[in-house]
């Protein structure tokens, strides 16, 4: 009597197949063309322009994972391949999240997300998310960013988040650093009249503020404060506490807990928040 698989594995075994098939076919295309592998590798052989639509695929599958095998919204990524087929096949219906240290098991399908495409910002941000919070090794974290800062130089939401990391691991001198490089790459290439870049560079000037605070520099502590009021001026309790800072009071709450206590979960764990606080009733 033949073997059957674990109907629990025949998902990845799927994946397994069709990834190692598409290598092999890279690896034939390689030896068999003339002018050699282009600058990009594999991937962009056999993908070419299609690997953002890939790597957003991959993406789409770490939620998918997430929700332990059910996507909570419909896919958004147009391509009569392989990849839609294959998914098409292996996905259940029952809609679960995955749990406690189970939920690490997104990050091989947000790994295969950012080799995909390097400059696909939220699969790196919340692959640190997730090595952090998940696997508990913020110094995987922290290599995750700095890869992601190598192949996306002027992007200021991956510096955002290594000096939210550098402050969750008592690093401030250094987080002050590398929000002072974040604040210099806003708003980058996205638009600074969008409501999240304007939220971040808040965040960022109220971070670097209390960390002025911590350390003794009161007047670039207002100075940060007032940035962010010219963003936000309904932000009271900023308000109220330069008012506090320039009269010489001691302000309520000490920088250091009001600056941890900010910083608890990711600035950018957008993508984990997309996982977990979507509307689970969508049609």
């Amino acid at each position: 009597m033949n073997a059957r698989p674990d109907p629990d594995l025949r998902p990845w075994l799927a994946v397994t197949a069709s990834f190692v098939g598409a290598f092999a076919l890279g690896c034939f295309l390689t030896a068999s063309a003339p002018s050699g592998v282009p600058e990009g590798g594999v991937t962009d052989l056999l993908f070419g322009s299609s690997r953002q639509a890939l790597s957003a695929d991959l993406y789409e599958e770490a939620d998918t994972f997430f929700h332990r095998g059910v996507p909570h919204h419909a896919r958004h990524v147009a391509m009569d391949t392989w990849i839609e087929r294959m998914h098409d096949v292996i996905s259940p219906a029952e809609h679960r999240h995955a749990e406690g240290k189970a939920s690490i098991e997104i990050i091989p399908w947000l790994k295969l997300a950012t080799d995909a495409d390097p400059h696909n910002i939220d699969a790196w941000l919340v692959s640190a998310y997730w090595l952090e919070t998940g696997l508990e090794r913020p110094d995987l974290a922290e290599q995750a960013l700095r890869e992601a800062q190598r192949n996306n130089p002027d992007d200021y939401r991956i510096l955002l988040e290594r000096a939210r990391l550098c402050i969750r691991t008592g690093r401030f001198e250094q987080a002050a650093n590398v929000l002072d490089a974040s604040l210099k790459r806003w708003p980058g290439g996205q638009d600074p009249r969008d409501r999240q870049s304007l939220l971040d560079k808040a965040e960022l000037l109220s971070d670097r503020g209390f960390l002025d605070e911590m350390g003794g520099r009161t007047n670039r502590a207002v100075e940060a404060f007032k940035n962010v009021l010219a963003i936000f001026p309904d932000r009271t309790y900023i308000g109220e506490r330069v008012h506090l800072l320039e009269t010489g009071a001691q302000p309520p709450g000490s920088a250091r807990a009001l600056l941890e206590m900010r910083v608890k979960r990711s600035a950018h764990d957008a993508g984990a928040e997309e996982f977990e606080e979507h509307d689970h009733d969508e049609k």
